[in-house]
């Protein structure tokens, strides 16, 4: 996708991340894999990678961690914003941290269950932080450079 204009990109877009929700990897996954890996590598044995994800980008981000070691994914701080997956750290994925930001209308929650049942468990999860939307259009609201995403980010 070029711009928001660009409608005949957002509907590749989305046919790329529905097959990629299925489990396909794609180059884009091997290309995030490559790059984490060198990040990694270069920060060295005391070192952290920051990794921050949007939408479509968490859920390669999800992809991507199988192809991760456990000791890369050690070094690896997540924080995505209405991504198309949450991730956590379990054993098969021990980030550094994990942090999954959703705006409380962003429609991405109607298809990550583990986000739809952290905003039902009423904040348990530290993993999670759920956003008051600033404009109020689950679609606005969902842009990373949106009012709602872009104040976390400033934090």
């Amino acid at each position: 996708m070029k711009n928001e204009e660009d409608t005949l990109g957002y509907a590749a877009d989305l046919t790329q991340a529905t097959t990629q929700k299925f489990g396909r990897i794609t180059d884009e996954v091997n290309a995030l894999v490559k790059h984490l890996k060198e990040a990694v590598a270069k920060v060295g044995k005391n070192g952290k990678v920051v990794h921050i994800a949007h939408s479509q980008g968490a859920l390669l981000t999800y992809l991507a961690a199988k192809q991760l070691s456990p000791i890369e994914m050690s070094k690896i701080e997540v924080i995505t914003f209405g991504g198309a997956a949450a991730l956590q750290k379990s054993q098969e994925t021990p980030f550094a941290r994990v942090v999954n930001y959703y705006s409380v209308n962003d429609p991405l929650l109607l298809v990550v269950p583990p986000a739809a049942e952290a905003l039902r468990s009423g904040f348990e999860n530290e993993e999670f932080c759920f956003l008051a939307p600033r404009i109020g259009n689950p679609i606005h609201d969902h842009y990373l450079l949106g009012p709602t995403y872009a104040q976390a980010l400033a934090w």
